[in-house]
């Protein structure tokens, strides 16, 4: 019989199952196949319970339908063997018992339906309908429940979720950084050994009472810090962690976002801004950042801070006789020599050009021009990349509480050229 449009919309679903059909007597077993092989979209036959039970574990059909009175092994048995194998196996008797002890007995093995004989194929269609829609339904749930958490597992972002306080899923990306195969081996203690510093209080990270700290307000900010385990290079991870609250659901969601690429490219923003590019040591804005923090420790402290300005005599006379790159490798050797003999709480910068400042905190005048001095014998005994000897003038000025950075560098500079005038490669105090 052609199938109208309605039925085929109606029984649509079938065609995404495999039913097998269990049934001894040959001419019904064929009646239903022929009707059944119409709407599902593979089917399996069985002549008794023995042979639809092996079918069943070897093919896995998504439905059962089976006689009851069988040879060997009878259908209420080998529905019994089927639920015990997979309970979401959907079974569907056809009988003609009526009897009480046939109900009770399919209530407690867990058969889903039946249709007494002689089978109406409207009613067992129907039937089989309902059942496929609730097992496609099913298994678009767990489909999608497996989408979401291998769409978390893969995440970047170590992400976990707490019921009702108690963390009930932790991220695959989280569990791998932690060392802990899974969720009860991290709790059991089967993990690495991670320490946590979240909001300046440290945790070991595989004890999750430090979530209570995580509050779910949206204006709320948190800090993570991860350490490193023995053996990994590097710094510790930095982390912003967010929380979510479904008070409906009463869960919660911690989400860690990892900052510390963003911090790190910072710092070298930083340093960048304050390093010069030929010398690799602080340009004029970083040594002037420095000299002003300097100075305000001191105004704190009550320490005399001295800085040595300096330069190469006659500089021109290099670039002119031997070219700019040579002065550029003066310029470098120079500051590598000078860095090599100050001492480690010095800073060195080049303040321009040919020019360079040296902070030395807890110095006071003498010690500066002593240090100074050293400096200067250390230059003109050098011999230099490309231009052989050169030498420096230097001057010295000291700064005391309340001192201003730019008065006291014009000090510096003011000495400097008291030392260009009196004959240069000496050193002078202002």
């Amino acid at each position: 019989m052609p199938l109208s449009k309605a039925a085929k919309e109606k029984y649509r679903s079938l065609a995404r199952l495999h039913i097998l059909v269990v049934e001894d007597d040959r001419f019904a077993r064929e009646q239903l196949g022929l009707l059944l092989s119409r709407f599902a979209g593979k089917l399996t036959t069985a002549a008794d319970g023995a042979e639809g039970l092996e079918a069943f574990k070897f093919e896995r059909p998504d439905i059962v339908v089976t006689d009851i009175h069988m040879p060997r092994v009878n259908g209420l048995d080998m529905a019994s063997a089927i639920k015990a194998m997979d309970p979401g196996t959907p079974v569907i008797l056809v009988t003609a018992h009526s009897d009480t002890e046939f109900f009770l007995r399919s209530i407690e093995i867990g058969v889903d339906g039946y249709v007494v004989k002689p089978v109406e194929a409207e009613s067992l269609l129907t039937l089989l309908a309902r059942q496929a829609s609730r097992l496609l339904d099913s298994r678009a749930a767990e489909a999608r429940g497996r989408l979401f958490q291998f769409t978390l597992d893969i995440n970047p972002n170590f992400i976990l979720t707490l019921d009702g306080g108690t963390v009930d899923y932790v991220n695959r990306t989280f569990l791998d950084f932690l060392g802990a195969p899974s969720l009860d081996a991290l709790q059991a203690g089967h993990h690495a050994g991670r320490s946590l510093e979240i909001d300046g209080r440290r945790h070991d990270a595989a004890d999750f009472s430090w979530t209570a700290q995580v509050t779910p307000r949206p204006d709320a900010t948190h800090q993570a810090v991860f350490s490193r385990l023995a053996g990994e290079t590097g710094q510790d991870r930095t982390f912003l962690v967010s929380s979510a609250e479904f008070p409906e659901l009463d869960r919660r969601i911690l989400t860690f976002t990892d900052i510390t690429p963003l911090a790190e490219e910072r710092r070298q923003l930083i340093i960048r801004a304050a390093t010069d590019a030929l010398t690799g040591i602080a340009n004029r804005a970083g040594i002037d950042e420095l000299l002003s923090r300097e100075l305000h420790r001191t105004g704190r402290h009550a320490d005399p801070l001295t800085i040595i300005m300096f330069d190469i005599d006659h500089f021109k006379a290099v670039n002119d006789t031997y070219g700019h790159p040579a002065g550029d490798a003066v310029l470098v050797a120079l500051a590598r020599l000078v860095a090599d003999h100050v001492r480690d709480h010095d800073t060195l910068g080049r303040y321009g050009g040919e020019e360079f400042l040296i902070v030395a905190p807890q110095t006071d005048p003498e010690a500066g021009r002593q240090l100074a001095e050293r400096l200067r014998a250390a230059v003109e005994k050098t011999v230099f990349p490309a231009a052989g000897r050169v030498t420096c003038s230097f001057g010295v000025a000291t700064g005391h509480p309340g001192a201003n950075a730019r008065a006291l560098v014009a000090r510096a500079d003011e000495a400097l050229y008291k030392a260009k005038q009196t004959g240069r490669n000496r050193v002078a105090l202002g």
